[in-house]
């Protein structure tokens, strides 16, 4: 079992107690439903440049205090992702090789082909400097394979907490939900962009509820011009009791990402049994078949298409969401928790 290696696994990776986006979702779901005793260095966080370059440097001496002083510690194991991520990362890389532990690089998020074409030279060197790569998906693990020569590489689904179902309200609409960073990454304003262009039609059939942190001002000016406030609802910055009422209430997820690695909110829309409306990008198309509908990033006449045919169609909607709670299983703690054991033990081997 992974509590006989908890000791000697150290984590890196950001602030995750009052979890505020996927990464920290996961970090999270590790310490409460896997590691007994979950040993961590955070080495990201804060409101400012100045804050967020505390708790690196913070973390860094925190684990040169770890690795000097704790002998248990054999896997050095960084959750990281590109760009400044990655960049932060390869510092507490170096420091756990130079006290001769295991490297492994979890990387999260997508754009990381894009970060690489920045810096392919070093970034190859950090990622070969490490033992092992997990990454999210079968495609993710193919493009790493072909841009690394040392590591292992492994897939690992994401955690997520096994959901709490509870009654519904019934509604007469079809309840949507978004959750993620509010920016055109996440192509939350083509959302907006497409209830406009059909607002009669659509304020009769849907309502929309949108969570997360970012451009709050910016989501607000444009509901606000769209004049959309009758069935378009921003929620905030959402977790907790907040977003398990928001999983149980809505009918469907959706996200119209221009990138990512693998979402945890499309795995948990999915645990709470939800149609899934999103883009084939990263590992997504991996996750999304018989149980939703893709879209390509940026294509709002297909945006319009795929939420009208969920909101339209009741029986479709049940269907899908059989699917969803079907597939979701390998991604639950007691899956998770038998594969990531597997890669600590071959690491160590």
């Amino acid at each position: 079992m992974i509590k006989d290696l908890s000791s000697n696994i150290l984590s890196v990776g950001c602030e995750y107690k009052n979890p505020k986006g996927g990464v920290a979702q996961v970090m999270k779901n590790y310490e409460e439903y896997i590691f007994p005793e979950f040993k961590c260095v955070v080495n990201s966080g804060g409101n400012n440049k100045v804050e967020k370059l505390f708790k690196a440097l913070f973390g860094w001496f925190e684990m040169l205090f770890k690795l000097t002083f704790d002998k248990k510690i054999k896997i050095v194991h960084i959750h990281t992702a590109s760009y400044n991520s990655f960049k932060r990362s390869a510092l507490f890389l170096k420091l756990a090789k130079f006290f001769g532990k295991k490297v492994i690089l979890h990387i999260h998020g997508g754009g990381f082909k894009e970060y690489y074409a920045t810096n392919p030279n070093w970034i190859a060197k950090i990622l070969n400097s490490s033992d092992a790569i997990i990454t999210l998906s079968e495609s993710w693990k193919e493009y790493y394979e072909s841009i690394t020569n040392g590591p292992a590489i492994f897939i690992l689904e994401n955690i997520i907490a096994n959901p709490n179902i509870s009654e519904r309200n019934k509604s007469t609409k079809c309840n949507l939900l978004f959750l993620g960073k509010i920016d055109q990454l996440k192509g939350i304003y083509d959302l907006l962009k497409v209830l406009n262009q059909d607002k009669l039609y659509f304020s009769d059939k849907i309502e929309l509820h949108i969570g997360g942190g970012g451009e709050v001002e910016k989501l607000k000016e444009m509901i606000s011009k769209f004049d959309l406030e009758d069935f378009v609802y921003y929620d905030g910055f959402v977790s907790g009791k907040k977003k398990e009422t928001l999983l149980n209430e809505c009918d469907a997820y959706i996200l119209p990402s221009y990138t990512e690695g693998l979402p945890v909110s499309i795995l948990e829309a999915m645990s709470y049994g939800k149609p899934i409306l999103s883009t084939p990008v990263g590992g997504i198309p991996e996750v999304v078949k018989e149980n939703g509908i893709l879209f390509q990033p940026g294509d709002l006449s297909a945006i319009r298409n795929a939420i009208d045919i969920i909101a339209s169609n009741e029986s479709k909607r049940k269907e899908m969401g059989l699917k969803s709670k079907e597939m979701i299983e390998g991604y639950l703690p007691a899956k998770v928790e038998t594969k990531l054991e597997k890669i600590y033990t071959q690491i160590l081997k």
